[in-house]
């Protein structure tokens, strides 16, 4: 999670993106630290206000989070009218620029 905070950040403002990421987890509703984590991360852009408001965000509601940024495309589409195939393609689009992402910005 380091290497990720220092990849999105500056040095001036890591120590605070990094206190703000381990206050969540803490209450027995804010469910999948990790990925709640890494999710808000990826929504921040690396900017701290928006860390912490997102943040803030899941500490309501994690699963809205998680769907911003795992399922972006299929967040803005009417999913539930549209053919099977039609989704799947939707899914897997989603799941490549999240892996990519990860790929691009992660411990790798």
């Amino acid at each position: 999670m380091r290497r990720l905070v220092a990849r999105l950040f500056p040095l001036e403002e890591r120590s605070a993106a990094a206190a703000l990421l381990e206050r969540y987890g803490a209450a027995a509703h804010e469910r999948e630290p990790l990925r709640g984590r890494v999710a808000t991360l990826k929504l921040s852009g690396g900017q701290l206000a928006r860390l912490e408001s997102l943040m803030n965000h899941a500490r309501q509601d994690y699963r809205d989070i998680l769907a911003w940024a795992e399922y972006p495309e299929e967040m803005t589409r009417p999913t539930w009218q549209l053919a099977p195939p039609e989704v799947e393609q939707i899914r897997a689009a989603d799941r490549a620029q999240y892996l990519a992402w990860l790929a691009e910005h992660g411990d790798s």
